[in-house]
């Protein structure tokens, strides 16, 4: 395969994120068992061929508005460096292999949530994209499925305190990242035919928005602390400072910046999620 066909594989299936949600399912794997074992390899294929067949059914699906914004219009599809047969051809291929890597070497329940993923995130959020403004919040959904999925793939029960507010702290963490690409991106997305949240607010009701949300997400981290979820106090310190400086960071950007550097948020937030998700998995390895 010569490089650039490479590199347009790796953003058909949109790889940095199918990775990052990976993660956060190999990270409740090792927070239910409290261990790293060779048998989560499979599973976390089978999750990551998913989420890989999903990003880019959904860039089949997009393609045309895709066409009409600066910021996707040099993608593979829209761009036409890969055509849409090729697209669905690789979608259905890490559709079925993560299928079936999870019907063998997964829990019947990792497989439905898998499945039920799939359909809502290609069949429900993706539609209703275009309809309202606020398919984010039903959206979300998506992003925290696969922590219930690597969850009950190492044996847990969806009813587990942990696994919910794990699953919850997915789901608040997310909005921020839509609401901030709206704010960024909305001319083209309004340009594109997508209904945007600053049709109804102002920008700096939309800053207040993303700062909330960045609050709860906050507050959500602070609650594996509050219920015990996390026992090390070295790890319990270092999720209040990294709190401090997350929500300092947010708030100057938002609010204070001469010029917001939306990049810095995006890169701050993600480093937050990354840094509570290994506090847990690092807390349930070494107590």
């Amino acid at each position: 395969m010569h490089t650039s066909s490479f590199r347009d594989l790796l953003v058909l299936t949109r790889f940095p994120v199918s990775l990052a949600v990976t993660f956060t399912a190999f990270a409740a794997m090792v927070i239910c068992t409290g261990d790293v074992a060779l048998p989560m390899l499979l599973p976390v294929a089978g999750i990551f061929l998913l989420a890989s067949g999903a990003s880019t059914f959904n860039q089949y699906q997009e393609w045309p508005f895709d066409e009409k914004m600066e910021r996707t219009r040099r993608r593979p599809l829209p761009s036409r460096r890969i055509s849409t047969q090729e697209a669905l051809r690789v979608a259905m291929i890490c559709i079925a292999g993560g299928i079936l890597i999870l019907a063998y070497n997964s829990t019947i329940t990792c497989l439905l949530l898998g499945i039920f993923n799939l359909i809502w995130y290609n069949g429900v959020y993706t539609w209703l994209k275009r309809k309202t403004a606020f398919a984010v919040v039903p959206g979300a959904l998506t992003g925290a499925i696969p922590i219930l999925m690597g969850w009950t793939a190492a044996g847990g029960q969806l009813n587990d305190p942990k696994m919910i507010f794990l699953a919850f702290f997915l789901f608040i963490w997310q909005m921020p990242h839509f609401w901030l690409l709206t704010l960024k991106y909305g001319h083209q997305y309004r340009q594109a035919g997508f209904p945007v949240l600053t049709d109804f607010f102002s920008e700096f009701k939309v800053k207040i928005v993303i700062m909330t949300w960045m609050i709860a997400s906050s507050a959500t981290s602070c609650m594996f602390i509050f219920f015990k979820i996390l026992h090390l106090p070295v790890l319990e310190y270092g999720i209040i400072i990294l709190n401090i400086a997350l929500l300092l960071v947010i708030a100057w950007q938002l609010f204070l910046a001469s010029t917001l550097k939306y990049r810095l948020i995006f890169i701050t937030a993600n480093l937050f999620m990354l840094m509570v998700m290994t506090s847990l998995m690092a807390d349930s390895l070494l107590r």
